[in-house]
């Protein structure tokens, strides 16, 4: 999507989280204390937790003299869940350790997932990283990461530092927020941006590979969960990403021989009328595409989706979905009190949330079944019979 709807979307999230906050999601959403995203699908229970990762060999290129650090949040299959409490969705850091210090639960808007739980054991899962879109928190992919660990996935959602808005919470809750350059938004510091995503996402993987070896790679060296490191299945790799992260999970596929298929969630590929070298070049390995009925009738898209079709070698399909708006793909619909609806006209459609997130749950798991382990029958693999969704490419 455009410049400005990138500048406004941080102004809505922003009014968006507050209300949240304060309201517990309010008249229409849910009642304090209970979530209000749908419900996983997958059999299995999901734990969380939060790491905080610093780069010690790359500076950071918005804060000089600092090294480049990162949140992320992970989402797994989990056992004895009723011991752990659920996660918070809009703090993962400050609320949570309140909760400790005081040894009360605080009430706010919930996860699914279960923080800090024993992972659960007895096989290894695939991994999955997930980007957001330019600007955006890494909380808006919760949902879907949710539903992923939910069918047997470890999934790692990243905040993209000095990028994020409204702001990414470090531990303590020290606060950093996004750093926009003196003429705005423009196509100089967004291609900044996606050239410091690349770099973040390696070193995401590293950490995980890190993990996996028994390390912790979480810089205060806070305990991890039981056993979440020997679940890791590095040898089977994924990502997925909304807009600029849709372009940063292909993009990263096509720089790192680690991951093996990728979806972008109503990206284009590149910046503006910049393609990145994933559509000049290709790549062989699997790419899903999904875009909103708005992006297809803004058509921002297709230059680089058509070029990138010509070129890559890898399996490839692109389906759009009807009704859809271009933040329909994240959390945004299902936080959304009915004060702050007309904030947020521009960014969701006339889509069901609940209907929507099922159609993306099912074709990104569908990928993601289909290349990582090999499953067969998967809804990629039959006829498209949803009424909501067309095949383009």
């Amino acid at each position: 999507m455009g410049e400005t709807v990138f500048r406004r979307i941080s102004v809505v999230l922003a009014s968006v989280c507050a209300l949240v906050a304060v309201s517990g999601g309010a008249a229409t959403a849910a009642p304090v204390g209970h979530t209000v995203l749908s419900a996983p699908s997958g059999p299995l229970p999901v734990g969380t937790t939060t790491l905080h990762l610093v780069d010690t060999g790359r500076p950071d290129p918005f804060q000089p003299g600092a090294s480049r650090e990162l949140m992320v949040s992970v989402f797994y299959p989990a056992t004895e869940v009723d011991r752990y409490p659920r996660a918070h969705y809009i703090s993962t850091e400050l609320v949570p350790g309140l909760e400790r210090s005081l040894g009360i639960d605080l009430p706010g808007v919930l996860t699914h997932s279960h923080r800090d739980a024993p992972a659960r054991t007895g096989t290894t899962y695939p991994v999955v990283l997930y980007t957001p879109g330019a600007g955006v928190s890494r909380l808006l992919g919760t949902g879907l990461a949710e539903d992923l660990a939910s069918r047997g996935y470890v999934v790692v959602t990243v905040d993209h530092t000095y990028e994020a808005g409204p702001a990414v919470e470090f531990p303590g809750g020290r606060i950093v927020r996004p750093a926009v350059a003196p003429n705005g938004f423009d196509p100089a510091i967004r291609e900044k941006y996606i050239a410091t995503r690349l770099l973040d996402i390696g070193f995401v993987l590293d950490s995980l590979t890190g993990l996996a070896a028994g390390t912790n790679p979480d810089a205060e060296q806070d305990p991890l969960p039981a056993d979440l490191g020997r679940v890791l299945d590095l040898d089977k790799v994924g990502a997925v990403g909304h807009s600029s992260g849709g372009y940063t999970a292909v993009e990263s596929m096509r720089l790192d021989r680690r991951i093996d298929a990728a979806v972008d969630l109503d990206g284009q590929l590149g910046v503006d009328e910049a393609f990145g070298r994933v559509v000049t070049e290709g790549v062989d390995r699997p790419t899903l595409v999904l875009t909103s009925a708005q992006i297809e009738q803004v058509g921002d898209a297709n230059p680089s989706l058509d070029a990138f079709w010509q070129r890559a070698t890898g399996w490839k399909r692109h389906l759009a979905i009807a009704d859809s708006a271009h933040y329909d793909f994240t959390d945004l619909p299902a936080l959304i009190p009915a004060v702050a609806r007309p904030l947020a006209s521009t960014y969701v459609g006339a889509i069901d949330p609940d209907r929507m997130a099922t159609l993306v749950r099912t074709y990104v798991a569908a990928l993601f079944d289909k290349f990582l382990r090999g499953h067969a029958g998967t809804a990629l693999d039959r006829p498209v019979t949803e009424p909501e969704l067309a095949t383009i490419r």
